[in-house]
Order: structure tokens, then C-alpha cells, then sequence
């Protein structure tokens, strides 16, 4: 490819250079217009809009228009900034140079010698020196006189007699839980059903019959008895503490809302021979399932004097 060449020294004046830079702008400009035009005409076969246009163009073919219609322009983009700024260095350069000026007065002379320059890095620090000789050890003082021991002091009085420690609140505890998951069919409306406790027993003054639904006080005194149910699902039940036969209205959680836990407590004096019994009460025509693996039911009889 041959490169263009110049003459050595061309006779173009500052004003006529100037012009041909502004007109080489001016083809630029024109040169850019016929290439919008011509991505124009690519849009308009890709929409089909094309004059004389015999087939429809595909999806890539709108794609890849889409895409050099992109490109073009972002180019046409660089290349306008770069030719406006081109433009605008041309147009304030002055055309005709006026005569060169006097020489300005010579400045005063500088210092001979210049600003000192930053300190350099500190060096690494040098081998240490060696020891030095250990000077004389000086005379050992005088010990001084040991001081008289003091009068041993007066013998003080007997403290007061601590008062004696507290007696627990509690003379026996009797404990028994079912951890299986005993089921109760409570097929009747309002019946009820004796919870067994066999698990985990721990009785003191007290006896479970067979099927460990009975406990009996086997000594008379004040009792605290105190239970809880778990059942696996929220049911419309009730629970109850039964002595000898009869329900406790204090200790019974009456039929209502669905509800999976029961508890109550309550004091009172037995006398030995008396039975107690933990029941649950029906409020449906269905079952109820004690949780397994924890505590289903628990009843705990504490005698407290």
C-alpha cells in the first residue's frame, strides 16, 4: 500500500490550512451521513419497509441489524467528539500571526543551591556493641535492729448461738408418671377413664394397686397433690382428681375448649386408707392418646406433716 506523501516544505498559508482543516470536517460529516442512510436502509429490509423488497427477513436478520445499528452508532458517537473538538480548535486558531513581541527583562538568578530534598529511609541499625566492664559492687549496708514483739490482745467474748437449721418442708414425696402413650377409647359422651402410672415410680407411704390407676395413703397427715396430661392432640376432654371415689371440683379441669394439657393442685388432710385416682373425662365420641416418650400423665403426692 503506498502512503502518502507531502512536499518538504508546502506553500500552504495559515488561513487557506485552517479552511482545508474545517472542509476536511465538513467531508467527514458527509461521509458519516452516508453511512447513517445506509444503516437506515438495513433497518427498513429488517422491518420490510425496503422499496422492491421480495422476501421477509428472519429474526437473526433483525437481530444482527439491531446490533450493527448499535455499534455504528456508538462509533459515530466517539468519532463526533473527537471532530467537535476538532472543529473548535480550528475555528479559534487565529489566521493572521501578529509581529513577535519585545524580549521581556531576564529574570533574577536563582539560588545556586536548591531545596533540600526529603530525608532518605533510615538505615538499618549496626551490630551491637560489646559489653561493657561490670563496675565494683558497693559496700552491703547495715541490717538494723529487729523491733520488740508486741503484748498478746484480750480473748473476746462467746458469739451468740446460730439458730438451728431449717427442717424441709416436706416429711415424704411419692412420684409416678406414664411415659407410653397409653390410648383411651372414650367412645360415651361424659365417661371417663382411670390413667394408668406405671413408669418411673418412686413411692414412699404410698401403694399403687395392680394397674397402677389406685394409690392409697397409708398414713394420716396433710397432703399436697399435685397432676398433669398430655395428650397428643387438642380434644374437647376434661381431667379430674378422684379420693376415695369422689371428684375434687378443686382439682378438676371441666369439660370445654379442645385443649392437649391438664394440671391441677391442691391441699388437703388424709387419713391412712384413703385411695386417689387421676382420671380424664370424655367430651366426644372418640379417642384420646397420652404423648409418649415424655410425660403423657404424672401424679405427685407430697405429706407435708
Amino acid at each position: 500500500m503506498s502512503q502518502p506523501s507531502f512536499p518538504d516544505n508546502p506553500n500552504i498559508p495559515r488561513d487557506n490550512a485552517v479552511n482545508q482543516i474545517i472542509s476536511s470536517i465538513a467531508s467527514e460529516e458527509l461521509a458519516l451521513s452516508h453511512i447513517l442512510n445506509a444503516q437506515g436502509e438495513s433497518i427498513q429490509y429488517a422491518v420490510g419497509t425496503l422499496p422492491g423488497l421480495q422476501e421477509n427477513s428472519t429474526v437473526d436478520d433483525v437481530l444482527n441489524a439491531n446490533q450493527s445499528m448499535q455499534d455504528v452508532l456508538n462509533s459515530l458517537l466517539e468519532n463526533q467528539m473527537l471532530l467537535n473538538g476538532k472543529f473548535a480548535d480550528a475555528v479559534q486558531t487565529p489566521v493572521v500571526m501578529g509581529p513577535t513581541g519585545p524580549t521581556g527583562p531576564t529574570g533574577p538568578t536563582g539560588s545556586p543551591t536548591g531545596d533540600t530534598g526529603p530525608a532518605g529511609p533510615i538505615g538499618s541499625v549496626g551490630p551491637t556493641g560489646p559489653v561493657g566492664l561490670p563496675g565494683p559492687i558497693g559496700p552491703i549496708g547495715p541490717t538494723g535492729p529487729v523491733g520488740p514483739t508486741g503484748d498478746t490482745g484480750p480473748t473476746g467474748s462467746a458469739g451468740l448461738q446460730g439458730a438451728p437449721a431449717p427442717v424441709s418442708p416436706t416429711v415424704s414425696s411419692s412420684f409416678a408418671v406414664n411415659t407410653s402413650g397409653t390410648s383411651f377409647p372414650l367412645l360415651i359422651l361424659g365417661s371417663t377413664a382411670n390413667i394408668p402410672l406405671s413408669n418411673a415410680q418412686l413411692l414412699t407411704g404410698v401403694t399403687a394397686s395392680s394397674g397402677n390407676t389406685v394409690f392409697t395413703i397409708n398414713q394420716d397427715g396433710f397432703y399436697r397433690i399435685s397432676y398433669s396430661i398430655n395428650l397428643t392432640l387438642a380434644l374437647l376432654m376434661g381431667a379430674r382428681l378422684v379420693v376415695n371415689s369422689a371428684a375434687l371440683p378443686q382439682a378438676t379441669v371441666p369439660v370445654g375448649l379442645a385443649r392437649s394439657r391438664f394440671q391441677g393442685e391442691v391441699e388437703l388432710y388424709l387419713t391412712s386408707g384413703t385411695t386417689v385416682s387421676l382420671q380424664l373425662v370424655s367430651g366426644l365420641i372418640g379417642s384420646a392418646t397420652l404423648i409418649s416418650g415424655g410425660v403423657g400423665a404424672s401424679l405427685m403426692i407430697i405429706r407435708l406433716s
